[in-house]
């Protein structure tokens, strides 16, 4: 191997630094020891990982950060880099471990070799030599040992030791690689599932829609209410610390009428009427919610005969002032009509109350809730169900809920209106479809949709979804003729990932039942060290070795 190296250096030079670097190897580690008799044993300090007795040093990591250009400990986003880079650094000893097992070995040529090109390993990633490293394209030895104590803070002997076990590593790596072969039924398959890619033209039926739009009468809330107890106690008890030492709040309905800061004499004036024709009514005998229904040009809370629920201080858009006046008001009391924020206003203080919460006075607010829930959603399923009876029929949804492009965004966030969407062209990748969301079920029908065909109701986190397609796009077997050896080299290189990530999974779940790792989780923590006489720090989420990240 010496021999070969030395055949291939490219000038005198390198040829006289190789020796020198080799000279170093055998000064630090001793003639004729490959792999020395303890990895890493030099490296001291404390362990931030300890893999079947081989010890990651609070040193190697920090070097990995810095190498890598990472974010300092405490920094935005570094507690859960360290946790990858640990994850790195486990994996390592876990495939240096395997290959000892397998016999491999890694001499002084090898690791001098990968030096001399200007290249070395940071947890797992080959990365070019910091470039003060290199003189004229030519590894300097003695920029290199600058670096590697100033910049790394590693000693040579500790930095050489870091690098001949990650080729250890790297050469188990690459013994699998070889072993990886990809049959051309296999990239022909691969080829297939990503060209094969199919567009959806589909509605969307969100229980929220009908919720915003559903009128509940008091009776149907009762009686929804009265055959579901448990329900509204289950719920009750799941938020109990919602209801526990509240602050003063107010039970409130508004009738709201819409009038600019600017507004001029005669707007102001009509605003004015309406409200007080109103209150009118109200004074008359009409409940106050139906006048709301009637009257209010707040379309949030109109539907809901202008409840606003529960609400503290500085929780309305009503303004200071007027605030002020509600939470000074009697329970029973119309304010009104009241300039505020928005326009001019009526409002009904129905209540007050703070403190615990029991349940018996928490029971309507939650019946309501979850009635509306409920009824939204069979509301939404009904909807949907319609639509895809009319598609059978031979309808279209272009024509059933035609797109508006002006405000189709802000109309679909809102759930204002249901107009037709499409997916655009996507392959089978998982089980997520673009703009629908995650749905295994509806992966599969897609793909197994024939033209006019439809699919739906398909229940996708909760809201209902009928489709149809739209588009249909065939693998081509000229372009896979064209590009076969491309195609087989890539697929090889990807078969080849997946199985190191899930022999390296395997071997790390197994290594840590039978209690070959320790991890110090006070090293692969985000904060550093409290200084003496600071505050504790909160108690951190604990460091968890085999565990995706992603």
């Amino acid at each position: 191997m010496l021999e070969s190296v030395r055949q291939n250096s490219r000038s005198a030079i390198v040829y006289i630094l190789f020796g020198v670097i080799i000279a170093a190897f055998i000064v630090s580690f001793g003639p004729g020891s490959p792999t020395g008799d303890s990895p890493l044993e030099g490296l001291g300090g404390r362990y931030a990982a300890r893999v079947y007795g081989s010890d990651v040093s609070e040193q190697e990591l920090n070097y990995a950060f810095i190498a890598l250009g990472l974010p300092s400990r405490g920094e935005s986003q570094a507690g859960r880099l360290r946790e990858v880079v640990v994850d790195r650094l486990i994996e390592r000893e876990l495939l240096a471990h395997e290959a000892e097992q397998a016999g491999l070995l890694v001499s002084e040529d090898e690791a001098a070799k990968v030096l001399v090109d200007g290249t070395m390993f940071v947890a797992g990633i080959q990365r070019k030599i910091e470039p003060y490293a290199m003189r004229n394209n030519v590894l300097d030895y003695e920029r290199l040992r600058m670096v590697v104590q100033n910049s790394y803070r590693l000693t040579m002997k500790q930095f050489v030791e870091i690098q001949r076990r990650e080729l250890l590593a790297d050469k188990f790596r690459q013994l699998l690689r070889v072993g990886t072969r990809a049959s051309l039924d296999e990239v022909r398959t691969e080829f297939d599932d990503k060209s094969r890619q199919t567009n959806l033209e589909y509605v969307r039926f969100t229980p929220f829609r009908y919720e915003q739009e559903l009128v509940a009468s008091d009776a149907d809330v009762e009686a929804w209410a009265a055959a579901h107890e448990a329900d509204i106690k289950k719920t009750y008890e799941e938020r109990k610390l919602l209801y526990v030492k509240q602050d003063k709040s107010a039970k409130l309905r508004r009738i709201l009428i819409e009038l600019k800061k600017d507004a001029t004499e005669a707007q102001a004036n009509e605003a004015k009427a309406k409200l007080t024709a109103a209150l009118t009514s109200i004074q008359g005998g009409k409940s106050f919610a139906e006048v709301a229904l009637a009257v209010s040009e707040d379309e949030a809370t109109k539907k809901r005969g202008g409840s606003l629920g529960w609400r503290k201080k500085a929780t309305t858009d009503f303004g200071a002032e007027l605030e002020t006046k509600i939470f000074a008001a009697k329970e029973g009391e119309l304010i009104g009509p009241e300039r505020g924020e928005r326009g001019l206003e009526v409002i009904k203080v129905e209540g007050f109350r703070e403190g615990d919460i029991p349940l018996e006075k928490a029971r309507q607010e939650l019946a309501e809730e979850l009635y509306r829930a409920a009824k939204g959603k069979e509301l939404a399923q009904a909807g949907a169900n319609d639509a895809a009876t009319k598609l059978r029929a031979g309808g279209k949804l272009a024509d059933l809920f035609p797109k508006d492009d002006s405000d189709a965004a802000e109309a679909q966030a809102k759930g204002q209106r249901i107009q037709v969407e499409e997916t655009g062209l996507f392959a089978r990748k998982g089980d997520v479809i673009p703009g629908i969301g995650s749905s295994a079920e509806l992966v599969k029908k897609a793909f197994a949709l024939s033209p006019g065909e439809i699919v739906g109701p398909v229940d996708v986190s909760g809201a209902f979804i009928v489709a149809t397609l739209k588009e249909r796009k065939e693998p081509d077997p000229a372009e896979f003729e064209k590009k076969k050896d491309e195609l087989s080299a890539e697929f090889a290189r990807t078969k080849w990932a997946r199985l190191m990530t899930e022999y390296a999974r395997h071997a790390c779940v197994a290594a840590n039942a039978e209690g070959k790792i320790k991890v110090n989780q006070s090293m692969i923590s985000d904060e550093p060290p409290a200084r003496r006489g600071s505050a504790p720090a909160l108690a951190a989420a604990k460091y968890e070795p085999c565990k995706d990240r992603f």
